[in-house]
């Protein structure tokens, strides 16, 4: 098997069956199957893809979405402007050893993506650069220079994590489910429902109860299987101070009914069933996920980001800091990037002017992933008459990375 092998074939009967031949992304994809292939030892492409698996690019190869040309058009155009880079080394996008970095690639492509954008508008980003603070060498993602302006650009990007843990779970609760119904014949009565609720937003609690869903399965079915004198022991309902959790049989219908009545006032929870049609023996596992945050939480949080960037530039005194934030939704098989954090139209954009006020300026960067494309939006916070040829020119960047069969 081999991962971008068969993306490519999938791809080509797409493009024939849906008629893309002068598509522009799909026209090309030769060129980005070629460009990627370059990258991607063979012995990656061809070994067995785990679900936590660091690569969030073997994931969009595996997932064979016909939309996944978006994303890989991209990728393989910063692929492009990464081995012209003369300090290309400086993004560890490749390990000494010679292995790809994958659980840094998504970081550092972002970054890549960053100084090709303002590479269209003229600039010249050097990476590699460092300053001295408290008597160490702080590393500088992009130094660049403007009207004899100098800028230290700090990219990061920002997440969602414990919705991204919580909905990475509900992948783990489905599959657990499906290989119960593979491994065991289940009669009618052992068809069973529950519910995980976490009390406080801590990602960390999320990674620690998985553990417990899958014991609360065992202990379900084992209460059946081992009755005596027609006593079934079903589990107690468990609750602490973080969490509850819960799992009965699905006759009761409680995950219709009451399940969101009892959790809806949780950071999170995840209620979960499955479903039997008894003629045809066919079982069907189901997951709902939700979260309850508010526009006023999220923004706190993104502030919060903020006032860590600036906390790790402190002693800067050499020029500007500009913070970019990158803000993306691109779901896929990998755990992470599933959920946008918040959009455009909810961002306070009084409070980062009060958190950078003569200290930064912030560059907001939305990318989101749809069937027809990806669409980006920007957003420039922070003095503008200070900053004013900076936000002159971010304001000519379009965010959209060129067809790979275009030169810049």
């Amino acid at each position: 098997m081999n991962f971008l092998e068969e993306w490519y074939n999938s791809l080509q009967l797409f493009k024939w069956q849906h008629v893309l031949v002068n598509d522009p992304h799909f026209r090309n994809i030769e060129g980005i199957r070629d460009e990627l292939a370059a990258f991607l030892p063979a012995e990656d492409l061809e070994s067995p893809l785990m679900k936590n698996h660091d690569s969030w690019l073997l994931h969009i190869l595996a997932d064979k979405q016909p939309n996944s040309i978006y994303l890989l058009n991209e990728v393989a155009e910063l692929l492009r402007l990464y081995k012209t880079l003369p300090d290309h080394h400086c993004y560890n996008l490749v390990q000494k050893n010679g292995r790809i970095n994958y659980k840094g690639f998504n970081e550092k492509l972002f970054e890549l993506h960053v100084n090709y954008l303002l590479r269209t508008v003229g600039l010249d980003p050097q990476i590699g650069k460092t300053y001295l603070s408290d008597g160490r060498h702080k590393e500088i993602d992009i130094l660049m220079a403007l009207n004899g302006q100098i800028y230290n650009v700090e990219i990061t990007r920002y997440y969602d994590v414990f919705t991204e843990e919580l909905l990475a779970y509900a992948t783990d609760v489905v599959g657990h489910l499906h290989r119960t119904t593979i491994n065991r014949t289940l009669m009618p009565h052992e068809i069973f429902s529950g519910y995980m609720g976490f009390k406080k937003r801590d990602d960390s609690l999320i990674r620690q109860s998985k553990e417990l869903f899958n014991q609360g399965v065992k202990s379900f079915l084992h209460g059946y299987r081992s009755a005596k004198d027609n006593v079934i022991l079903h589990p107690a309902k468990k609750e602490t101070d973080t969490y509850v959790f819960n799992i009965e049989p699905t006759f009761s219908q409680h995950y219709e009914k009451h399940y969101e009545e009892l959790l809806h006032s949780y950071p999170g929870y995840i209620k979960f069933k499955i479903e039997a049609d008894l003629k045809t023996n066919k079982f069907v596992a189901n997951a709902f996920v939700a979260t309850n945050t508010t526009v006023a939480d999220v923004n706190k949080r993104l502030v919060t980001k903020i006032r860590e960037k600036l906390a790790q530039h402190k002693t800067y005194k050499e020029g500007n800091l500009v913070i970019v934030l990158g803000i993306e939704r691109v779901f896929s098989s990998f755990s992470n990037n599933r959920a946008i954090p918040i959009t455009q139209k909810d961002i306070d954009a009084r409070a980062i002017h009060e958190e950078i006020r003569g200290r930064a300026a912030v560059v907001l960067l939305f990318k989101e992933l749809n069937p027809t494309g990806i669409s980006y939006q920007k957003m420039v916070l922070g003095d503008s008459v200070w900053h004013h040829d900076l936000f002159q020119v971010i304001e000519r960047i379009n965010p959209n990375i060129r067809y790979l069969n275009v030169q810049t």
